[in-house]
């Protein structure tokens, strides 16, 4: 068997994932400082199942997974993988070929597989348990072990020999059997808390059986004369209800008989109520009429306003339209006199326009031959404006092409400008780019910063949730204990509940008066009840008031004689009262105030006493009227702090009574009670108060248990808002935007080395542009020089026509005005012929003015004409519509005397149906008397069949039976009082006994069938007790037998190989402390090399030391054999000498054990048959190149 594979990805500086080949014999894996050889060894340690971030060289597990470089993101996740070839089945597997991988992430979580199936940590620990492989065995040796195995204090030695004897297992089958047996005895004493309660119980139960047997005897009495009692209330209730029933029969015929005169009465109403309303239709039909009449009369009175008002209206019209009609006339005058005026002036512009028209046709001839004149010079001067011309359009071709040649130029040193811009804007750009890519590099530092973050976070969050889950722990411990208590509150406050309801501690004869109202209908109340006190003193006031206690509170002597009567006449026994308005003489009352000035001058020395501490009366909380009664009780009685203070004081001060906080009392008389403080069912004082205070502490009790759960709430609530796994996503988030940042930075880096060529193609168009702007400049003179000459041939030409422009402009100037003036001759003639139509136009308009003013004549006339008329017509029917005023005023009152005759008919109809009205309502009186009589009657019959029906019930649910009518021949002599006392005792007697369990028995025989099976429970507890102890003693005999035997085998190969190491005559040894167990004894290692006498190993070198662990180590392995062994730098302190002693005993042992070497020693280098090589090209992260012999292998 050997290790034969080893995976590892992502473990501390492996990123990448890397496989390691072992073979048989000796593998070395060197490198230099840093590279992460060790890494290699904490990789198989790991993967083992070490559990100590400590030995992995780390703060906490997590940290063992890649952290990132400058280069390369961190991983989520780091997992490493051991294959051992299980040929010889060393362990204890059917396969022959193991593959153990583990797994963790950043998460916190991580999982072990064993041949790819997910597994416990426990599965690999089994797995290789005694066989000198795992995370405490000797298979793995670092440097710094070599110190911890030679130590004092080398709990790692102790461990090695337990691995190399093999006694893990039995350790391990030990600690079970002790947690077996520590769980075994934690059981039996349950069991026996269980049995001694269930013995309790049936003791218990033995008791209720015979109480429930007691019960059934007095139930058996009872049932006879309670069902007696119960047959003659039955008969008696029966003869009651028969009469009942015949009053009722008796009175329902009267009723009758009254409904029958109601009846009759009522019909004859319904005559007189049928006249009244039909008298009453007439008078309402009258009023109608009236009312008409009135509208009517109103109407004819706003007609005659209306009238007068439109007569005002077309008067007024009238007036109006006269004084227009004049004004119309007028206007008509005017009218005519425009039209004769303008028909003059007509006659003279016609005048006007013949003789304008005359002079304008004699200046036609002299404009048109001036025309021609002008005409000539305009040709002349066309033909020099066209040379000119001519002149121009060649100017301006040559000038076309200057200015394309200068546009050309300007374009090109626009180019030359804008090629600058652009280098400078690239400038600006690569500028731009590298502030960006220090951004950006400080945006990727920022999030490598923000991921340590992240991992922080997440340590805190797990450390908060983890603080959160053990507060969620203590409240729910917390919400357990309150709910005890309220449980706890709520038992006591049934119990004291049953114990007032039942009078429980109250005496006989109290307890019968408190329940029975023979003797007073008054409330009965106990002097226990009207007091109270703080619970520090219930005891104390409980003894100082024992004697009164039960006595009921009497206000005069009557009621003690009525009480006493009736305990006397039932033979119930005696009570005790306290009378609370008893009558004292003179002289008894001035013996009193004597006494009472003796008793203040003791108690005022008895207050001094240190051992006092208040007087009782002080102490009861009760209301004012009670307080004289409690005084005059407690006035002698003080609370002291202790039983032997009571004693003493009672000595010291005769006549006083003294109590302590315990309920001890020392009275007067001597008596001494003490003992044992009563319980809460034995106390009477304050009793009902004390519940009240408890009802009312239920609800804080209850607030405080609400306020935990919601503390409960709140904390499950944070819990579950931290969310490991969120954090731990954006953590993944994080570095995709490192990563992202990185491509970002490339790609600004390939912009920037973009822009430095444009930059440089842009420098070299510039330079094609100088050469075309030359060129362009030596053709702008040329063009610039031919255009000089031809503007010189056009100013000549220019000079020429300026003078044929100034004569032309005097033939113009004078042709001009000589058209001007013909014009104006047109000018004139026109304004006379518009002047002519106007005048024609003001003519028109008059006549057609004169012509409306004549029609607007016409129509006033037709409307005075009109308004005349209708005014007469108004005025006619006003005078009708006054005439038919009065006549509907004197029809009116002929309504109204109608109305009155017939208001007095329906008020004598009224009068009579009154009478009838009286007469029914004697008789509904009289229905209404006999009404209630039967009501009462009914009510009282209701009432006898209530309690008919309740007896029957009652009897019916207690005893199962029906009663029947029976004729007793004693029931005139029959005590019904005596028979219900009787009854009521013997429920007194069952009452008495208690609540009673009817089931006693039957729960007895099941619970101490219970407690025999517990006992038989006991005693298996117990025999398997005595084999645990027996199973535990014979482990360790065996445990140390082995142990024995193998340290005595490893000492002589101990000194053995110690000798080979060093010289044949050197000394070494294994000393075991003796006297106590070997499985816990000290070990203890002597070495002295080459003649030395160190006094202790820790004075030896550390070459020395070295080889006295490996002669260890090896002289375990010819014990108990390691299929692998692992040794990191163990051979850093040797020098050459002893290197090759060291190697050559590795060489010997290789053949049954393989060794996995890491070294810097070249001469350890050259033992090993492979090699691995670890480097470091990128930084921090671990590469590996292996050879076996001088052969290049691979490389990964």
């Amino acid at each position: 068997m050997h290790l034969s594979k080893l995976e590892i990805f992502g473990f501390k500086s492996f990123a990448n994932k890397t496989g390691l080949s072992f073979s048989r014999g000796i593998t070395g894996i060197v490198g230099p400082n840093g590279c992460g050889k060790t890494n290699i060894v904490d990789a198989i340690r790991w993967c083992l199942g070490e559990q100590k971030s400590s030995t992995l060289r780390s703060d906490k597990m997590e940290n063992v997974i890649f952290n990132g470089t400058r280069n390369k993101k961190p991983m989520g996740m780091a997992e490493v993988s051991i294959t051992f070839l299980n040929d010889d089945g060393k362990l204890p597997s059917e396969y022959s070929e193991i593959t153990i991988t583990r797994r963790i992430f950043r998460s916190g979580e991580s999982e072990y597989l064993l041949n790819k199936n997910i597994c416990r940590l426990k599965d690999i620990t089994n797995l290789f348990m005694d066989t000198g492989m795992g995370t405490n065995a000797y298979s793995v040796i670092e440097l710094k072990m070599i110190e911890t195995i030679l130590s004092s204090k080398a709990e790692e030695r102790r461990r090695m020999f337990e691995e190399a004897a093999g006694v893990n297992k039995y350790k391990l089958r030990r600690r079970l059997a002790l947690k077996k047996l520590d769980e075994v005895k934690l059981d039996l004493t349950r069991v026996n808390d269980i049995v001694s309660e269930v013995e309790k119980n049936v003791r218990s139960l033995e008791r209720q059986a015979k109480k429930a047997d007691k019960y059934n005897q007095v139930q058996s009495v009872l049932r006879e004369k309670e069902l007696d009692l119960a047959e003659r209330e039955y008969s008696l209730y029966v003869i009651n209800k028969n009469e009942e029933e015949e009053k009722i029969k008796d009175y329902t015929q009267r009723k009758e008989q009254v409904d029958i005169d109601i009846r009759i009465i009522e019909n004859e109403l319904i005559v007189y109520r049928s006249q009244i309303n039909q008298v009453d239709g007439e008078l309402r039909q009258k009023r109608n009429e009236i009312s008409l009449h009135t509208e009517k009369l109103h109407t004819a009175q706003r007609n005659v306003s209306v009238s007068e008002e439109r007569l005002k209206s077309l008067e007024s019209n009238l007036e109006r339209f006269t004084k227009e009609l004049e004004e119309l006339h007028f206007q008509i005058e005017a009218s005519e006199d425009s039209i004769f005026d303008n028909q003059n002036k007509l006659d003279e512009i016609i005048s006007d326009i013949q003789k304008s028209e005359s002079g304008i046709t004699t200046n036609d001839d002299t404009i048109q031959q001036r025309r021609n004149e002008v005409e000539e010079k305009r040709k002349s001067l066309k033909e020099f404006n066209d040379e000119a011309l001519k002149i121009d359009k060649e100017i301006s071709s040559k000038q076309n092409l200057l200015d394309n040649d200068q546009k050309s130029l300007t374009k090109a040193d626009e180019n030359v400008n804008r090629l600058n811009q652009r280098i400078q804007k690239i400038t600006n750009d690569i500028a731009k780019t590298v502030g960006y890519l220090e951004e950006l590099s400080n945006e990727k530092n920022d999030a490598e910063s923000r991921f340590e973050e992240s991992e922080n976070i997440y340590s805190e969050k797990l450390k908060e949730k983890e603080r959160l889950e053990k507060l969620l722990s203590e409240l729910k411990n917390k919400e357990l204990d309150e709910k005890s208590m309220l449980n706890a509150l709520k038992d006591k406050i049934d119990f004291l509940q049953t114990l007032i309801t039942n009078l429980e501690g109250v005496s006989k004869g109290s307890k019968v008066l408190i329940e029975n109202s023979g003797w007073t209908e008054k409330e009965k109340t106990l002097f226990a009840d009207v007091g109270n006190t703080d619970e520090k003193y219930r005891f104390a006031l409980e003894a100082a008031l024992k004697t009164v206690l039960n006595n009921l509170l009497i206000e005069n002597f009557e009621e003690l004689q009525n009480a006493t009567a009736y305990l006397k006449n039932n033979d119930l026994g005696k009570a005790s009262f306290y009378l609370l308005n008893g009558s004292d003489n003179g002289n008894k009352s001035f013996l009193e105030k004597l006494n009472s000035y003796s008793i203040k001058r003791k108690a005022k020395k008895i207050e001094k006493e240190e051992s006092f501490l208040e007087w009782t009366f002080a102490l009861v909380k009760t209301e004012d009227k009670w307080e004289p009664y409690f005084r005059k009780v407690l006035s002698n009685t003080a609370v002291v702090k202790s039983l032997e203070a009571a004693i003493e004081l009672s000595h010291k001060y005769p006549g006083y009574n003294f109590t302590t906080l315990e309920g001890d009392i020392v009275q007067s008389s001597g008596i001494v009670e003490a003992g044992s403080s009563p319980k809460l069912d034995e106390t009477l004082f304050g009793r009902k108060q004390l519940l009240e205070n408890l009802k009312n502490d239920f609800p804080k009790f209850h607030a405080n248990l609400e306020k935990i759960k919601e503390e409960i709430s709140s904390t499950e609530e944070q819990i579950s808002s931290i969310d490991l796994k969120t954090i731990s996503e954006q953590g993944k988030l994080i570095l995709n935007d490192i990563t992202n940042l990185e491509k970002q930075i490339s790609q600004f880096e390939f912009e920037k080395k973009k822009a430095s060529e444009e930059i440089d193609k842009a420098q070299q168009q510039i330079q094609e542009y100088a050469k075309e702007s030359n060129n362009l400049r030596d053709e702008i003179n040329n063009f610039m020089s031919h255009i000089d000459k031809l503007k010189e041939q056009k100013h000549n030409f220019d000079y020429k026509i300026v003078d044929y422009e100034v004569e032309l402009k005097n033939f113009e100037t004078e042709f001009n005005n000589l058209v001007e003036t013909h014009n104006q001759k047109k000018l004139e003639l026109e304004r006379l012929r518009g002047q002519l139509q106007n005048t024609k136009n003001i003519i028109h308009r008059a006549e057609e003015n004169k012509s409306n003013i004549l029609s607007t004549i016409e129509k006033r006339q037709n409307d005075i004409t009109e308004t005349s008329s209708e005014i007469e017509l108004i005025k006619e029917s006003t005078e009708d519509t006054r005439l038919e005023l009065d006549e509907l005023n004197y029809e009116k009152q002929k309504l109204v005397e109608q109305e009155n005759q017939i208001d007095a008919k329906l008020k004598a109809i009224k009068e009579e149906a009154a009478k009838f009205e009286t007469e029914l309502s004697k008789f509904r009186s009289e229905r209404q008397e006999v009404s209630d009589f039967i009501h009462g009657a009914d009510v009282k019959l209701n009432e006898i069949k209530f309690r008919l029906e309740n007896l029957i019930e009652h009897i019916k649910e207690e005893y199962s039976t029906d009663l029947e009518f029976k004729e007793f021949e004693d029931k005139d002599s029959f005590d019904f009082k005596e028979r219900r006392n009787e009854v009521h005792g013997l429920k007194e007697q069952i009452k008495n006994l208690g609540p009673i369990n009817l089931l006693a028995y039957s729960e007895y025989e099941e619970e101490r069938e219970r407690m025999e099976f517990l006992q038989g429970q006991r005693n298996d507890l117990t025999n398997s007790e005595k084999d645990l102890i027996r199973t535990i003693n014979e482990i360790n005999e065996t445990a140390q037998k082995l142990f024995s035997e193998t340290f005595q085998e490893i000492k002589a190969n101990f000194q053995k190989i110690f000798r080979t190491l060093f010289d044949p005559g050197d000394e070494a040894d294994l000393i075991i402390e003796e006297g106590i167990d070997p499985l816990e004894a000290k070990i203890e290692i002597i070495a002295k090399p080459k003649g030395k006498r160190p006094t202790s190993i820790e004075l030896l070198s550390g070459g020395e030391k070295t080889l006295t662990a490996t002669a260890l180590l090896f002289a375990i392995y010819l014990v108990k054999p390691s299929p692998f062994c692992i040794l990191d730098e163990v051979d850093a302190p040797l020098d050459d000498a002893n290197v090759d002693r060291f190697t050559k005993l590795i060489k010997e042992f290789s053949v049954q054990t393989q060794f996995i070497i890491v070294t810097h020693n070249k001469r350890t280098m050259e033992s090993s048959q492979n090699m691995y090589g670890v480097t470091m090209q990128e930084e921090g992260i671990s590469k590996l190149a292996g050879v076996h012999f001088d052969e290049e292998v691979s490389q990964n």
